[in-house]
C-alpha cells in the first residue's frame, strides 16, 4: 500500500503506515495539477535553447492545511535587459512567474528570504532555499495560512497569511538568481524558519 496523499512512499501494513506518520509527515506533499502549458523541465530547456521551463516548488495554501508540489514557470532572461544599474549585469537569471500562486503583483510586492540553514541557528543545509511571499499580506485582507499552522502544530512565530511559495536557487544568490526543484524534504526546513523567525527578529531588533 502506499500513503494516499503523496503516493510516493509505500508500506507493507495499515500498521507500518501509522507507525511511520510522524516521520513521514515532514516530507509528504500532495501533487497539483499544472497552471500552464509549459512542461519542460530546466536541463530540457537549456538543451533544446529554450527561455521557459518549469521547476516543481513547494505551494504553502491559506485555505488549506496540506502543502502542495506545484509546476513553477520559470524565464531565463539576461540582466542587461533591465539596464546597467542592477546586480549581475549581463548575467543569466531566471524570472519565476509567481502570479498564479501569489496574485497579481501590479499592486504588491513579492518579498523573498534565502534560507540557508535548519532554523535560525542550526546545520547549514548546503543549498538555497528561497521563500516568497506578498508584502501586503497583512493589510489586504489574507487570511491566515493553515498549512502553516498545521505543519508548525500552531508554533508559528509570526501570523502568515495569503500563499506562500518556496523552491530551491542556484547559489551564489545574492547577485544572480536561478530557480531548481523544490525537494519534500524542504518542508521540514520551512517549519523550522516558520518556528525560528521569531527569534531571528528579536536579534535583528537589538
Amino acid at each position: 500500500m502506499k500513503c494516499a496523499r503523496c503516493g510516493t512512499t509505500y508500506y507493507c501494513s495499515l500498521a507500518h503506515q501509522k507507525s511511520d506518520w510522524k516521520r513521514h509527515k515532514t516530507a509528504c506533499l500532495a501533487p497539483a495539477g499544472p497552471l500552464s502549458t509549459v512542461v519542460k523541465t530546466r536541463a530540457e530547456a537549456e538543451r533544446d535553447g529554450d527561455t521557459k521551463f518549469v521547476i516543481d516548488a513547494i505551494l504553502l495554501p491559506w485555505d488549506s492545511d496540506t502543502p502542495r508540489l506545484v509546476k513553477l514557470v520559470c524565464e531565463t532572461y539576461t540582466d542587461s535587459e533591465y539596464g546597467e544599474d542592477n546586480l549581475g549585469f549581463g548575467s543569466t537569471q531566471h524570472r519565476a512567474d509567481l502570479d498564479p500562486y501569489l496574485g497579481p503583483h501590479h499592486n504588491t510586492f513579492y518579498k523573498s528570504m534565502d534560507i540557508t540553514t535548519l532554523g535560525y541557528t542550526g546545520r547549514s543545509l548546503g543549498y538555497t532555499l528561497s521563500l516568497r511571499w506578498r508584502d501586503t499580506f497583512l493589510v489586504d485582507g489574507s487570511k491566515v495560512n493553515q498549512s502553516i499552522v498545521k505543519l508548525t502544530n500552531g508554533k508559528a512565530y509570526h501570523p502568515w497569511a495569503g500563499n506562500l511559495i518556496a523552491y530551491r536557487v542556484d547559489e551564489p544568490t545574492s547577485m544572480v538568481a536561478r530557480c531548481k526543484d523544490a525537494k519534500p524534504e524542504d518542508l521540514a526546513v520551512l517549519a523550522a524558519y516558520f518556528v525560528d523567525y521569531g527569534k531571528r527578529a528579536k536579534e535583528l531588533d537589538r
